[in-house]
């Protein structure tokens, strides 16, 4: 079979992948606390080529390969993993108390990779942790989740008596002015994390501890919510790029497969 047929269709399942990512990106445009989605590719390990018609050659007790090198021959490529885009949303005010937006501080220079604050959730599967910050209050008087996933504070779920809420900048809630827990915001490498589906993410590097915010670097904000990061015009303009390279990819298959064709039906014919 033509090497050429399976390097052009693994680029062309390479971009239905990416595909489907920028796909899911935009379906989730309005979800609150979203975070865009990366596809990532890597290619099939390079053969490194040689003259064959050169032999081995005896040195001693060593036997030396002394055909020289004529370069590398790429093998196509193949989805890698899925990264995840932590920047800042946008800001959407509603002035519902139980609507909190976390706002990362950066400075000029900082890293993409920085730590980035996540609130805490209570799970079956254990604690996870989100952006989205559109709660409400269960029958119970407990902080929950759209789900009904209790949202963590510092002494563990937490419970809201009747009376006027005031959140502060770091996440310490009150209610008719006394205090009634913190609400535990913490921040994480991002790539120590990874999606579990519901917005939310799980921490996957054992060694990654999770840090308490500060003044310096988190602001928490009652009566907002944090929206999605999708960029919709970034996302068209990645999705067209991806239909154009599939598009390349599969002309590619049909020129190998016509000279194929042609080698079986033409240049190979018995007269």
């Amino acid at each position: 079979m033509t090497r050429g047929l399976y390097i052009a269709a693994s680029g062309m399942l390479n971009e239905l992948e990416r595909q489907n990512v920028i796909a899911n990106n935009l379906a989730n445009v309005n979800t609150v606390g979203y975070k865009r989605d990366i596809a990532l590719s890597k290619a099939f390990p390079n053969v490194f080529l040689r003259r064959i018609n050169d032999s081995l050659r005896r040195i001693g007790t060593r036997i030396v390969d002394m055909r020289p090198p004529v370069g590398v021959m790429g093998m196509g490529v193949l989805p890698d993993n899925t990264a995840h885009s932590f920047m800042n949303g946008p800001i959407r005010e509603t002035r519902n108390p139980f609507d909190i937006a976390i706002v990362d501080k950066f400075t000029y220079g900082e890293p993409a990779s920085g730590k980035r604050a996540f609130f805490s959730i209570q799970t079956p599967l254990g604690v996870q942790y989100t952006r989205d910050g559109s709660f409400t209050l269960n029958s119970n008087g407990q902080l929950v989740t759209n789900d009904g996933m209790p949202v963590l504070g510092t002494n563990g779920p937490i419970r809201i008596p009747q009376g006027e809420i005031l959140l502060d900048g770091q996440g310490n809630l009150f209610v008719d002015g006394n205090f009634v827990d913190k609400l535990l915001i913490v921040r994480i490498n991002p790539q120590a994390l990874t999606k579990v589906g519901n917005n939310r993410f799980v921490i996957v590097d054992p060694a990654e501890v999770p840090a308490s915010i500060t003044p310096n670097d988190t602001l928490v904000k009652s009566g907002y919510l944090e929206m999605s990061n999708v960029n919709v015009i970034a996302e068209m303009v990645d999705m067209i790029a991806a239909y154009r390279a599939y598009e390349a990819n599969q002309r590619a298959v049909l020129a190998q497969d016509d000279a194929t064709r042609m080698a079986i039906g033409e240049v190979g014919r018995v007269s």
